[in-house]
């Protein structure tokens, strides 16, 4: 079975468009959250986010197409022509063999703008207004089929949807190609446009985000008593996988391998975590025995750390139950302490910060962490950045309907 590395890695986030960019502001601890300005929030009880303020899809899209490429398809091939670059794969319809060169890039919420306004321009305008571009911008498999057009790759192309869990299993997915010999590289991945009217008027009615508008920076407060809900983010995160043999044989920098992955069902609630932790303790258990590891060997865990009272206990819980308790060598933090939640992007944004954590031996801190709450008993990097010796990570993921997922990454 081929072992699967990773080459490249491309991304937009709030703090960043490249992963040393992204990195470099982690390590910094700035925070990309703040007050949304594309749209007004007068009448929202929720009016900031982690928005994309810096973003040129000029280099990809004429100013007439960036009009009615949705969102979250531009951030996806910038980060999935970023990571290729970064690969040294210049291009792409000669480098590789398009007929095993594949496309796993999902989103959780999909092109959320055009459906919105669309559905508003068919109440007031009738059906004339419902634009041509709805449905090919709409759904969320065009992510990766636009990426796949422009790439001209053949092989397996797909879009998984699985809230924010979706980056992961597009990781898992991806790496099952490469190892049952179906792909030689795959471009994987997930990204979201979330940050929009329904966006937020929709996760608000839920009560599942933080309401402090008089100081957003600090919304985003992973582990610490005062968490009062997650902060809305968007994005994408996308890395580059290849089999090893196929990596030597193009002459490619590693970056990091994949060391295992398990995924799993909380078969419990539709939007609330599974307390007793069963449904994490079984991804984390079926990753490692993938991997062939002990627990003992895992240094990190970049955490799913949404900021909500319930999430951060239970995922917490989980990890110590997985451990075994025993926990004094491993460190865990939340990146959405400082970017907010990307949903479905998230743990594609999350692998490029857990790669560069094992390349630099580098843990960014967890942000705003005042206050830990007592039933969470890691070292959670509450005090800035910190020099880390570890050879494996685990990135967390888990989505909404109880998808968990568990991506398992070790040192070059």
């Amino acid at each position: 079975m081929e072992e699967v590395v990773v080459t490249g890695m491309g991304c937009v986030t709030n703090l960043g468009n490249t992963p040393d960019e992204l990195w470099n502001n982690l390590l910094a601890g700035k925070s990309g959250i703040g007050p949304i300005d594309r749209f007004s929030t007068e009448a929202y009880s929720v009016k900031f986010g982690g928005q994309i303020k810096e973003f040129d899809a000029s280099p990809y899209y004429s100013e007439r197409d960036r009009k009615r490429i949705s969102r979250n398809i531009q951030y996806a091939v910038h980060s999935a022509e970023t990571a290729l670059k970064m690969a040294g794969i210049e291009d792409s319809k000669t480098a590789v063999d398009i007929t095993r060169a594949c496309v796993i890039v999902g989103t959780g919420m999909g092109g959320m703008e055009i459906y919105s306004e669309s559905s508003v321009n068919l109440e007031t305008k009738g059906p004339r207004g419902v634009s041509p571009f709805f449905v090919p911008q709409a759904i969320g498999n065009m992510v990766a089929g636009e990426i796949g057009i422009r790439l001209g790759w053949m092989g397996p192309n797909w879009s998984p949807v699985s809230a924010c869990a979706t980056s992961n299993h597009s990781f898992i997915t991806a790496a099952d190609q490469i190892r049952l010999g179906r792909a030689d590289i795959v471009v994987a991945g997930g990204t979201e446009e979330a940050v929009c009217p329904i966006g937020l008027a929709g996760f608000a009615a839920m009560k599942a985000l933080s309401t402090n508008n008089d100081a957003p920076e600090k919304a985003s407060r992973p582990f610490d008593v005062g968490r009062n809900g997650f902060v809305l983010a968007e994005g994408s995160g996308v890395l580059v996988l290849e089999s090893l043999s196929h990596a030597k044989k193009r002459g490619a920098k590693i970056l990091a391998r994949v060391a295992g992955y398990g995924a799993s069902c909380d078969a419990y609630h539709m939007s609330a975590p599974r307390e007793d932790g069963e449904g994490v303790c079984l991804a984390v258990s079926l990753a490692l025995k993938d991997a062939g590891l002990d627990i003992s060997q895992i240094g990190y865990v970049n955490t799913h750390g949404t900021s909500t009272p319930r999430g951060d206990v239970a995922e917490c819980k989980a990890i110590l139950k997985a451990f075994g308790g025993k926990i004094d060598n491993v460190k865990i933090n939340s990146s959405k302490s400082m970017t907010g939640h990307m949903l479905g992007a998230a743990s594609g944004m999350e692998a490029i910060v857990t790669i560069k954590s094992l390349a630099d031996q580098k843990l960014h801190q967890t942000l705003n962490l005042e206050n830990q709450d007592p039933e969470i008993p890691f070292d959670c990097c509450a005090k800035g950045a910190v020099e880390h010796k570890f050879e494996y990570a685990m990135s967390n993921s888990f989505g909404f309907g109880g998808h968990n997922s568990v991506f398992i990454l070790g040192r070059v």
